[in-house]
């Protein structure tokens, strides 16, 4: 036993370098195999997604703000148009999703990298995005939020590059990406600006200089309100979400107290359709299984989707107790996790006050929680005894993953959407 334990830490790295390349293929393969099968005007709203980037490609021009989804930031459709001019054809901006999923573990493998400095917190953080259901939906879809959860999940890392500046020079450096992917992210998707008020306290609690910090957390504020100015006077006369003023100006009680609480989706073993009577399930179903039937066909009972919505019983508990052990080792950064959570929970509540429709009840606007999720995961697998569980479970999901969101040309979502 003691010579294979030797043989495999001496052949460690080649062993991560050969799992890391299985799981992006395997990865790239499933998103590609789906956005060839996947029809376009699936998904939330594919077919106004789709005319936007069309629009854009025929008229060189963004289309005034006044139609379904066309008062969104133009950056995804713009970049996702320059795709288009490239391939002369409409299946292939489908792909854009496929690339940016990995942008975002990849920007998340940077975060983890930087804080653990440990191959096997690093590996099993990265896995537990690549196997995680709730990202492994919008890949084949046409949809601008996965590349506002990159964004947002760039900042967030910039914050703790920020936090573990050595120098002023650093200091600036870090700073610079913070600002690019805040701008970048509010000419995707307004929802960016909720993540503001924790970007600023990080700013405070990255030095102990108040100058500093006064000074840095000025320029953010000015540089992204110049940012976002373009973006709200285009949308100001629509009464658009991107009119941030008339989202908040909605903001009225819609859910009864026990939309909070209530806990009968578990015995219901209810993660086939929309939970949208209740908070806990609502989350919980986007995150753990298709529940909102994106990709996957319903059906009454599925055993692939059973196992992997059982499986967030077992991984979220784990990854809260490693956020806990985070707070115990590094509390500056578990500070920064616990900022992410706060508001895209936060920003969850918020947007079910606003809005009682079942679509509000998914993560899709909140996906930067996938951080903090696979910090946690990272910083568990800390302790000896849970790190080959670890890797069993998610090693399990993303087989399972792979294997249920395989699309099948008999589903639904090859045809295109009934309006």
């Amino acid at each position: 036993m003691r010579k294979l334990i030797t043989k495999i830490s001496k052949y460690r790295n080649l062993i991560y370098l050969i799992s890391g390349v299985i799981i992006f293929v395997a990865s790239v393969i499933l998103g590609a195999h789906n956005a060839s099968l996947y029809d376009p005007s699936q998904g939330f709203d594919g077919a106004p997604h789709v005319y936007y980037v069309k629009y854009i490609y025929e008229n060189r021009q963004i289309p005034p703000p006044d139609q379904y989804e066309t008062h969104q930031p133009p950056l995804y459709y713009i970049i996702s148009a320059m795709v288009l001019s490239v391939f002369q054809d409409i299946k292939s901006i489908q792909y854009v999703n496929v690339v940016v999923l990995w942008m975002i573990i990849g920007v998340a493998v940077l975060g983890l990298n930087k804080i653990f400095k440990n191959r096997n917190q690093v590996f099993l953080g990265m896995l537990s995005l690549a196997a995680l259901p709730m990202l492994n939906i919008f890949p084949p879809t046409v949809t601008n939020e996965l590349l506002n959860t990159f964004w947002i999940i760039s900042a967030f890392v910039s914050c703790l590059y920020l936090a573990s500046a050595k120098n002023d020079k650093e200091y600036t450096r870090y700073f610079l990406f913070l600002m690019l992917s805040l701008i970048l992210g509010i000419w995707t998707k307004v929802t960016i600006i909720s993540i503001i008020p924790a970007v600023i306290i990080t700013i405070f609690i990255s030095t102990k200089n108040l100058k500093k910090s006064s000074i840095y957390s000025a320029i953010c504020l000015v540089v992204f309100a110049l940012a976002y100015a373009p973006i709200y006077f285009r949308a100001a006369t629509s009464g658009s979400p991107s009119n941030i003023v008339h989202t908040a100006s909605k903001i009225i009680v819609q859910r009864s107290p026990d939309f909070y609480y209530r806990l009968d989706w578990i015995p219901k073993v209810d993660m086939y359709t929309t939970q949208y009577y209740s908070f806990l399930g609502g989350a919980w179903n986007s995150f753990w299984s298709d529940g909102h039937n994106v990709i996957t066909p319903f059906v009454p009972f599925h055993k692939k989707a059973f196992i992997l919505w059982s499986l967030g019983f077992l991984l979220l508990p784990i990854s809260l107790y490693g956020l806990w052990q985070l707070f115990r080792n590094n509390k500056k950064v578990a500070y920064i996790m616990l900022l992410v959570d706060l508001t895209m929970i936060g920003f969850y509540v918020l947007y079910n006050m606003v809005s009682n429709h079942y679509s509000a009840v998914r993560l899709t606007y909140e996906m930067g929680i996938v951080l903090p999720y696979a910090f946690g995961i990272a910083a568990a697998g800390k302790n000896k005894k849970i790190l080959p569980v670890l890797f069993v479970l998610l090693a399990i999901q993303f087989i399972i993953l792979v294997s249920f969101f395989w699309i099948l040309p008999w589903w639904f979502v090859t045809q295109p959407k009934a309006l």
